[in-house]
């Protein structure tokens, strides 16, 4: 199925509209979107100050998004890597 036809068949199934539907789940991902991007994981964090940013996100039907301490670290690692060859 395409996102417009899930879309008909969710405004149909429920009796709304089609554009009610749509901005609606546009809206949803905009707001975790939001979320994710105003977490300050560009600043160097401790594993403590890691975990108090609560970065998971639990989408109901789909199950949680998340990252560990870890990954965070090997990420940061990677991305300088990157920008110092970038910058050679």
């Amino acid at each position: 199925m395409t996102y417009k036809e899930i879309v008909a068949k969710v405004a149909e199934d429920t009796g709304l509209p089609v554009l009610l539907v749509d901005r609606t789940y546009k809206a949803y991902w905009r707001t975790i979107r939001e979320y994710v991007s105003s977490l300050p994981l560009k600043e160097e964090l401790s594993q403590e100050d890691f975990a108090k940013l609560k970065p998971n996100v639990n989408i109901p039907s789909l199950g949680k998004l998340y990252v560990n301490v870890d990954r965070y670290n090997a990420m940061k690692k990677s991305y300088r890597m990157y920008l110092n060859r970038a910058n050679k």
